[in-house]
């Protein structure tokens, strides 16, 4: 009972980290990142946990940026847009114990191209409230409003079409999300698992050892979805994306230690034929697949959002056609 119980803790409640010093640079200049700070706001969930959410934009006048010009520096002039204009809005979802300013540097890239970028985060992460994380039980309710207070304080035109960026626990939130959220035209998501309650065993047993590895794992989900209010057997990625209607590039690390590859490979192969692009990482770890992917994996996923902006719109808008 005592291993469930310190087991179910861990598993529920993330670390939440202070501000670093790479976090308090950008915010305070944050042209030098080719950043502009914009409003930050509180959005209430529906079960009304407090979440704090902030939209960066493209800096209208850049300092060094120096991973931003080398972004915009292997984009094309048509994928490029005049300093501080927006195109749209790239809504990122941070991991498992991460805060919302861990975007800062992944952010650089995409203003590159001309998004703004709405962070937020995670419940029982960061600023906002609530004591638990669920996996994706209650945040994919969470994206939703997050993105319906962006839309009045900020307001949809300004945002421009949307599109999702998630990363590891990040990922496997959007790809729940997606079948329920149709703002979100198309998604990037690096490092999701499939299933969560195989992640619970594969953390029992480096906890705990393999020989009680089976009896920690069910006592972690039993205990973890009792104090939760959730069932974690049910928290299934997997599942989600063959509801998914909009296009979905899944990057995953093939040296992934933490959420091994094959479960960014099931992902990937339950996407609807024909919606999803796969791109493994060589020699990338759960913590360095972006840094590993660099420059190039950063432009695919640019382009790929460019390509897909309003199309899923537009096939809507044939079904609706066909329908009527």
């Amino acid at each position: 009972m005592g291993m469930g119980w310190l087991g179910s803790e861990q598993f529920l409640k993330p670390h939440r980290r202070e501000l670093e010093p790479r976090h308090h640079a950008a915010i305070e200049s944050p042209a030098r990142f080719g950043l502009e700070m914009g409003e930050k706001f509180a959005v209430e969930a529906p079960d009304g946990v407090v979440l704090r959410a902030q939209w960066l934009a493209p800096s209208p006048t850049p300092g060094e940026a120096i991973k931003t010009r080398r972004m915009r520096d292997l984009l094309s002039d048509s994928d490029r847009l005049p300093w501080g204009e927006v195109r749209g809005t790239v809504v990122m979802l941070h991991g498992r114990s991460g805060r919302k300013e861990d975007a800062f540097p992944v952010a650089e890239r995409f203003v590159a191209a001309g998004f703004g970028c709405l962070i937020y985060d995670a419940r029982a992460h960061g600023e906002s409230g609530g004591p638990f994380s669920t996996f994706g039980f209650r945040e994919r309710a969470d994206l939703s409003a997050v993105i319906d207070e962006a839309e009045r304080r900020i307001g949809s035109g300004k945002l421009g079409p949307l599109v999702g960026f998630g990363i590891s626990q990040g990922a496997a939130v959007l790809l729940q999300a997606l079948p329920e959220e149709p703002r979100l035209q198309s998604a990037v998501v690096v490092s999701p698992f499939a299933a969560l309650d195989p992640i619970i065993r594969r953390a029992a047993e480096r906890r705990f050892g393999v020989p009680i590895a089976s009896v920690a794992a069910g006592g972690i989900m039993t205990l973890g979805g009792w104090r939760g209010g959730f069932v974690p057997a049910d928290v299934k990625p997997m599942d989600a994306a063959s509801r998914i209607e909009v296009p979905v590039m899944v990057v995953h690390g093939e040296n992934d230690g933490v959420i091994p590859w094959s479960h960014g490979r099931e992902v990937y192969e339950a996407l609807p034929t024909g919606s999803g692009i796969w791109r493994p990482v060589p020699d990338g770890y759960h913590g360095n697949v972006l840094a590993v992917g660099g420059d190039e994996l950063y432009r695919e996923m640019i382009l790929f959002w460019i390509e897909n902006l309003g199309k899923p719109d537009e096939k809507r808008g044939d079904r609706d056609a066909v329908a009527g």
